[in-house]
């Protein structure tokens, strides 16, 4: 009886081992897709609030000045 559990060993390490190193691969696999989404999201954050102030800085820049003292605007 030994002889025959023992005939199966190399299949069964072979196997284990190739479980446990599809498991360790899938995993890091998934840590490295969240580290670029997490890069992509943080890039895609800066490029909004750029544009925001420079829409912010524009909008400023084209307004009026505010009109001061007993001066109306002509019109």
């Amino acid at each position: 009886m030994a002889d025959g559990s023992m005939g199966n060993a190399p299949f069964i390490l072979i196997e284990g081992v190739l479980v446990f190193g599809g498991a360790l691969a899938f995993g890091w696999w998934q840590l490295r897709s969240i580290k670029r989404d997490q890069q992509a999201l943080a890039e895609r954050r800066r490029a909004e609030a750029q544009a925001e102030a420079r829409a912010q800085a524009q909008s400023e820049s084209t307004q009026p000045p505010p009109v001061t003292g007993d001066k109306a605007p002509p019109g």
